[in-house]
């Protein structure tokens, strides 16, 4: 057709857009998309072309969402002159008129030079309703890429990080978590997207990565998982409206993208998204080791964390017992029991006046030997829960959340969170851990249950923001953390680092370390759990994408959730050295269970936060000499990377795989895999690789077998940062001993052999 717009209606033909790289296809009766095709590696990602909606609209207090529409018509474009684009086109507009009085609008361009689609949505609002969200693109018929067909892969941000092999058949037509990711809302750490990006590739082939290029703070919904009705698999993007107002336009304000992958791995999708995002507002504070003001303890001097020790009661020997095994200042996050009218995991949760928290009651005798021992230490607190129960007249209940109806996530939000856009909330917030500050002289405080626990959309018509959920919101919390930060470093005359159960990329600003449990799976709770019985069989696994990403502009990670008894299993080091290795601060966990006993003294329930079950495990010396490990190599000559590197693709071993048993007893009771027995099987070696400022560059090594072996590596310097022509001297680094092994060549494959469970590392430096 000529390079003129015009207008069209052709029902007998499809609406193609492309260029070299990628093609995209639309049925001309009504904009459904029908076909997106990687052209040079002649993948399609649709492979069956269904009845369904090219877009799902909720109205406000609907019952169920629109799909259907009374007028589609379409603008079609040619951008650039004949010669640029080879007489294809290039940009389309779509129109859907509804019967409500909405117009959806959606402006389709193809990339000149780039293997991309980009998308924009919109919704033109001339009736009476409320627009609540919008799903678009809705991509279905989505069939398995590779042959075979199990070399598919998922690669999604949801708790940091999975990778789902074979979709098409591991996940399942039927409603819930084994339908695969149906809503995972972002930005959510629990149990949503922390990250804006996804993708779908067949392994050494390639692919498609599906992102929005958002600097606003929107929320949203990144979705893949296998319809109910079709069987087949669906890609979707939710978008929620910010102002859920009659008669308002919803206008979501950035490209969603659609591109071309070409390696078939899921670093070339990270690292995509990696070139955009850290050009975000969320990382304007520039990498960790460039910072003035960062936590210098927590990055360099700590080895290791424990979480959740008795806070009220004293456990000063179990403190000083983890001291000495790990041989370096520990960071110590002591459980919720110190408020001075109760905070535990049995419903007592403190009102919103401050002498419901102070004075704390914060055992002598563990904060003397913290400090003693030169340890560090932070209460943790329930942070958006507040009693309504109280005998002043707070505005509690004003104050509160009031999460949608319809909350589109696995999780139900039960919990009675406090909207951060009230002045109440924003200034109890502030004023309370400025008080524990000043009064305890933490080194840091911990808040669980938080932002990243929670949606970000608050429906209140009171509060300090649209009805709706977004920026508003993001942006509320933003500032309340901030203010909390400013207020406490005031009250400690020092820089002070906060930390937050879980994280998404919006809130790295506000917080210097998270806690998580995924890694950790299968002998931990919460995030893994939705994949639990996937995981064991092999068909999801943990990968490390938010520190592929973000590593290097923190904040730190603690996971582990380990325990020391004989009991737990060999899957202790597989968990202590991936967490590590990952760049991770490895966590040993007392929450659900009971420290173990120590010279005959046993952790009594009856004192604790949450009621266990008594144990009277003992402490494995194998285990409590690989923490040593593990603190040494995370403070030693591997810190550098650990704590301020560049995460890179670690090399392709050939390797045994090992079987390692656990046993999980470190949960909640009423959970069905409480007290479960298992095994899981593992590459015998746990590998990572790192690039310092670009100055040198380190893979670091476990083997997981109770006897040595030899491993041969790959090592081109190119993978790990370095120039091709530059002159790299090669060194094996293990504790206290760097051994120089010649200069690297060009394409050079190493011999190596690694002792049983110790930390090995190869160090390329320039000459």
């Amino acid at each position: 057709m000529s390079g003129d717009s015009a207008q069209h209606k052709d029902l007998a033909t499809s609406i193609i857009l492309a260029n070299a790289q990628i093609e995209i296809r639309f049925d001309a009766s009504n904009g459904r998309i029908t076909a997106i095709r990687n052209i040079s590696q002649e993948l399609d990602l649709i492979a069956s072309v269904l009845d369904s909606p090219p877009w799902r609209l909720e109205l406000d207090r609907s019952r169920e969402w629109i799909e259907y529409f009374t007028n589609f018509t379409y603008t079609l474009e040619e951008t650039g002159t004949l010669a640029e684009t080879g007489g294809e086109n290039r940009a389309v507009t779509l129109r859907w008129e509804t019967e409500f009085g909405i117009t959806l609008v959606s402006r389709v361009v193809i990339a000149q030079d780039e293997p991309s689609i980009y998308f924009t949505i919109a919704a033109e609002n001339r009736g009476s309703y409320a627009i609540d969200k919008i799903e678009y693109p809705f991509i279905s018929g989505v069939g398995a890429l590779g042959k075979p067909p199990t070399s598919s892969c998922l690669v999604h941000s949801q708790g940091t990080g999975f990778l789902f092999r074979d979709p098409a058949h591991t996940f399942l037509a039927e409603t819930g978590r084994k339908q695969g990711l149906r809503y995972s809302p972002y930005p959510e750490g629990f149990n949503g997207s922390t990250m804006q990006f996804m993708a779908y590739y067949a392994e050494q082939k390639g692919g498609f990565y599906f992102a929005t290029r958002d600097q606003g703070h929107s929320m949203k919904w990144f979705n893949f998982f296998k319809d109910v009705d079709t069987a087949t698999l669906t890609v979707s993007f939710m978008h929620q409206n910010p102002a859920v107002v009659a008669g308002m336009d919803f206008v979501p304000e950035y490209p969603i993208e659609i591109s071309a992958l070409f390696e078939g791995n899921w670093y070339e999708a990270a690292e995509r998204y990696k070139r955009w995002a850290i050009h975000q507002n969320w990382t304007a504070q520039g990498k960790l080791a460039d910072r003035a003001q960062r936590a210098h303890w927590l990055l360099e001097k700590v080895g290791i964390c424990t979480f959740g020790i008795n806070a009220a009661h004293d456990r000063s020997a179990w403190l000083d017992a983890f001291h000495q095994m790990a041989d370096t200042p520990i960071f110590h996050i002591l459980g919720p029991n110190w408020a001075r009218t109760g905070q535990d995991y049995m419903n007592s949760i403190p009102t919103g006046a401050l002498e419901a928290w102070l004075p704390a009651i914060f055992s002598s005798e563990n904060l003397d030997v913290i400090r003693r021992n030169g340890d560090y230490w932070a209460p943790f607190e329930f942070d958006l829960l507040c009693s309504h129960q109280g005998s002043r007249s707070e505005p509690v209940m004003e104050s509160r959340m009031l999460l949608p109806h319809q909350k589109y996530s696995f999780d139900r939000y039960v919990f009675p969170f406090m909207c951060p856009a009230t002045s109440f909330w924003h200034d109890f917030h502030i004023a309370r851990d400025q008080q524990i500050v000043a009064d305890h002289a933490p080194d840091s405080i911990y808040y669980d249950i938080s932002v990243n626990n929670v949606l970000m959309a608050c429906r209140s018509t009171h509060h300090k923001h649209q009805p709706g959920g977004g920026a508003e919101i993001v942006d509320a919390y933003a500032g309340m953390f901030a203010g909390t930060k400013a207020a406490t470093a005031e009250a400690a005359g020092r820089y002070l680092p906060l930390g937050a159960e879980m994280i998404t990329e919006l809130m790295i600003p506000y917080f210097d370390y998270y806690q998580a449990r995924a890694e950790a799976s299968p002998v931990s709770s919460f995030e893994g759990d939705f994949w639990r019985q996937w995981l064991i069989e092999g068909k999801v696994e943990k990968i490390p994408l938010f520190a592929y990403v973000y590593h290097e502009y923190g904040p730190t990670r603690m996971d582990g959730w380990a325990k020391l008894s004989p009991e737990i299993g060999d899957i202790f080091y597989w968990v202590a050295s991936r967490v590590t290795l990952w760049g991770g601060l490895f966590e040993l966990n007392y929450e659900f269970s009971a420290l173990e006993t120590l010279n005959g003294k046993n952790d009594d329930p009856t004192e604790h936060y949450f009621h266990f079950d008594p144990r009277s495990y003992t402490i494995d010396p194998h285990k409590a000499a690989f923490v040593g490990e593990v603190a040494r190599i995370r403070t030693g000559w591997a810190n550098p990377y650990l704590a301020y590197g560049t995460m890179m693709p670690p090399p392709e071993l050939e390797t045994p795989m090992i079987t390692l048993d656990y046993f999980l007893y470190n949960c909640a009771q009423r959970l069905p895999h409480y007290e479960e027995h298992g095994e899981i099987s593992v590459s015998s070696v746990a590998c990572s690789a790192w690039n310092y400022q670009g100055e040198k560059a380190a893979i670091l090594f476990v083997n997981l077998q109770a006897e040595a072996q030899t491993v041969e590596i790959p090592l081109d310097r190119t993978r790990y940062g370095l120039k091709q022509d530059q002159a790299v001297s090669l060194f094996q680094m293990s504790e206290g001993e760097a051994r120089p092994l010649g200069t690297l060549q060009p394409q050079q494959v190493f011999t190596l052999t690694l002792p049983p469970r110790q930390f090995v590392g190869l160090e390329m430096r320039p000459a």
